[in-house]
């Protein structure tokens, strides 16, 4: 069982509110939680984690600038001595106050959602028109002297294709772009947008190229939905240091109402307790709770159980191998997997 040591990282829904109504939104964020969190208790929570080791909060929402006091949450982070990753859709952050708040602000990450390449595509994947001002912001943010600005983009069926035009929307512009892999948790989402294993074998394909043929011009940044344990040499970096998922172990999300999970990318059936009724302290250092996260190589089935790395990698990441087998510790979404069945695959044409 993984030693649970410092709680590193933190990702906090601060509202679940949000000017959008996306249809692959993991929270089917839209309407405020029920009795969300007021800004002293979002605060103590900040506290908690730092007093428990905290190195980084993420603050998301829905989104997080439909709270007012956004700017107070985020100020606290870095008075805390943590380092601050903000994620927005952007649509709310305009006007030169604001950007000179943000500035001031001194984020380690910015990242700005962009689902489609095209204005024509972002508008049918995000409801509005707002591709101009996303794509002119992250440029603008570069500009502005941040250090990391990162476009997310969150992969499904109906933007996989897209993959070249985004990149020659990012590529030499000093835009980082991230790309995540949208699960089934939300509500809206429906199950044919989720990638297909050929899918994801074809987007490790692209993304192959770019990082061999295109790093020094375009920043592509993996998530750990992206993985694992490859044996193509040009692709060993991706998980050279890769100990599993550390949901639970380093990693906690905490929603707008208290909840707390292993990580906000899991749905209900993950929430451990809720802030009101548990410290943090007590939810972090009790056996009761993330048992699933700290035992999980006991749950390793399939050819995860099978793998060499087993014991390292187990399963990979959490929310993918729930999505796809409905089971936390089997994860058919693999690069060393795919890479075994080719090898396999021409052993059986010879």
């Amino acid at each position: 069982m993984p030693e649970h040591g410092p709680l590193r990282w933190a990702v906090i829904e601060v509202t679940n509110r949000c000017n959008l109504r996306c249809p692959h939104c993991a929270s089917s964020s839209g309407a405020a939680r029920e009795n969300e969190l007021s800004l002293d208790e979002i605060l103590d929570v900040l506290r908690a984690v730092a007093a428990l080791g905290g190195e980084e909060i993420t603050i998301i929402g829905g989104e997080a600038f439909m709270r007012d006091d956004c700017w107070e949450i985020c100020a606290a982070v870095g008075d805390l001595g943590m380092r601050l990753v903000l994620i927005s859709n952007g649509l709310l952050i305009r006007g030169e106050g604001m950007l000179d708040r943000l500035r001031k602000l001194r984020p380690h990450v910015v990242g700005i959602s962009i689902d489609g390449a095209t204005p024509e595509s972002y508008e049918r994947l995000r409801g509005v028109d707002g591709f101009d001002h996303v794509t002119g912001l992250c440029r603008r943010l570069v500009a502005d002297g941040h250090r990391h600005v990162n476009a997310v983009t969150t992969v499904m069926k109906s933007n996989l294709r897209e993959f070249d035009a985004f990149a020659r929307l990012f590529d030499g512009t000093g835009i980082t772009w991230q790309i995540q892999i949208a699960n089934k948790g939300g509500a809206r989402f429906s199950h044919a947008q989720f990638i297909s294993r050929e899918d994801y074998a074809w987007l490790v394909g692209k993304m192959r190229d770019v990082y061999v043929n295109r790093r020094d011009s375009l920043h592509l940044r993996h998530m750990d939905d992206f993985g694992y344990f490859p044996l193509d040499p040009k692709l060993r970096f991706l998980h050279e240091t890769w100990r599993g998922c550390i949901a639970g172990i380093e990693l906690i999300g905490v929603r707008s109402n208290g909840d707390v999970l292993g990580c906000l990318s899991l749905g209900d059936d993950f929430v451990e307790a809720n802030l009101r009724t548990e410290p943090l302290e007590r939810i972090w250092n009790s056996d009761r709770f993330f048992r699933r996260f700290r035992r999980k190589e006991e749950l390793l089935s399939g050819e995860c159980a099978r793998c060499v790395y087993s014991r390292q990698c187990r399963a990979g990441c959490t929310s993918i191998a729930y999505s796809t087998t409905g089971n936390i510790g089997c994860n058919p979404y693999c690069i060393r997997s795919l890479e075994t069945e080719n090898i396999l695959a021409d052993i059986g044409d010879a």
